[in-house]
């Protein structure tokens, strides 16, 4: 099988990878496209390096667009040079959505893996999705039922985090936190200052003693130094090690929360974006209540969300204190973690997903 593949931001690649490695298993199988260290592992040809394109949010969008354009150019050109028996496309929907109907124009098979969140921004998408995508291959079950309901081929294959985290790791009541700021460059210059803030006074009250900081390795190291430099804090280089014997974890919002979830450490969860990014998201999202994936795939808010102005060092101590220690705040968080353990699905994820692309294609 010749595959294309775009995955252009950092979750995606981990998905992505987890695929390409079940689909190698069961067919024989060439890969390249759009994507970083994790499909290079895997075996795939990264023609594009998302290192070099992951953005979020509308205005930071806005701010590169001119590589985003060539970016688009140049994945039409392979695409047409490599004649793919399919082009996989990863989460992203700025740029995949796009490039999924042109593909579809060109006569391409399109399958899209790791749904955006429609069902948040409305139906506009969803129309472009109806018309240019073969199969959506969904991580959650309620998705296919939104997918369906707009006369969209879907499957629900699970979620690959039941594989990578079978179980979760022992309750600890140390006093550690784990600081989670992202895997983004602008994730972490906004988001881990007013962690270590929180840390720092919470400390300041003696209700923790250290920190430990998941570092990504496609963030520059200067970002961290600030923070890393406060006495009791250390780095981490996975997020497993970084949530390792800590009673609580501050979470960047997004794929984290359902691995911090899923490891059964407590945590809040945190966003800061531009003005113009959140201002332009709120006038388009519809329909939750909730940004936080964790909850929203818990069908309830058992981990406190704090937005753009509320993330602040006072605002973040103050919902991670009761976390720290046995009571009605802590219980509700674990409990809400084994709500989203239950929504992932069984084991096994990647290779019914691999099953569904090889039946689709019949290669």
């Amino acid at each position: 099988m010749r595959m294309v593949i775009s995955a252009g931001d950092p979750s995606g690649d981990v998905r992505a990878a987890e695929l390409v490695h079940e689909l190698g298993r069961l067919t024989s199988l060439s890969v390249s496209g759009l994507g970083g260290r994790h499909l290079r592992g895997a075996g795939a040809e990264t023609v594009f390096d998302l290192d070099r394109y992951s953005v979020m949010g509308f205005a930071e969008v806005f701010t590169s667009l001119g590589s985003l354009l060539r970016l688009r150019r140049d994945m039409r050109s392979h695409i047409l040079r490599t004649d793919p028996d399919l082009l996989l496309l990863v989460d992203y929907p700025g740029f995949n959505i796009p490039l999924a109907e042109w593909a579809s124009r060109s006569g391409i098979r399109v399958i899209y893996y790791v749904s955006p969140q429609l069902w948040a921004w409305g139906s506009g998408r969803v129309k472009r999705i109806r018309g240019a995508v073969d199969l959506m291959i969904t991580l959650f079950e309620f998705e296919v039922d939104f997918y369906r309901r707009h006369g969209i081929m879907a499957k629900w294959a699970g979620h690959p985090l039941a594989d990578s985290i079978p179980s979760p790791l022992e309750q600890s009541l140390t006093g550690r936190i784990a600081l989670l700021p992202g895997s983004r460059r602008q994730e972490v210059s906004m988001l881990l200052p007013r962690m270590a803030g929180a840390f720092s006074i919470l400390s300041d009250r003696g209700a923790t003693g250290s920190a430990v900081i998941a570092v990504s390795p496609g963030v520059p190291e200067e970002l961290y130094q600030p923070a890393l430099s406060m006495e009791g804090v250390t780095a981490a280089h996975s997020v497993k090690d970084a949530l390792e014997g800590a009673s609580a974890a501050v979470v960047c919002s997004g794929t984290a929360t359902l691995e911090t979830a899923m490891w059964g450490v407590p945590f809040i969860i945190t966003y800061r974006t531009s003005p113009l990014t959140y201002l332009l998201a709120r006038m388009l999202v519809r329909g939750v209540k909730n940004i936080g994936m964790a909850n929203l795939v818990a069908g309830e808010a058992f981990s406190v969300e704090l937005l753009q102005g509320r993330v602040t060092p006072v605002n973040i101590a103050e919902a991670l204190e009761p976390l720290l220690i046995p009571g009605t705040a802590r219980e509700r968080a674990v409990s809400g973690a084994l709500k989203v353990r239950e929504a992932l699905g069984p084991e096994g994820s990647s290779r019914r997903a691999a099953l569904m692309i090889i039946e689709e294609t019949g290669v």
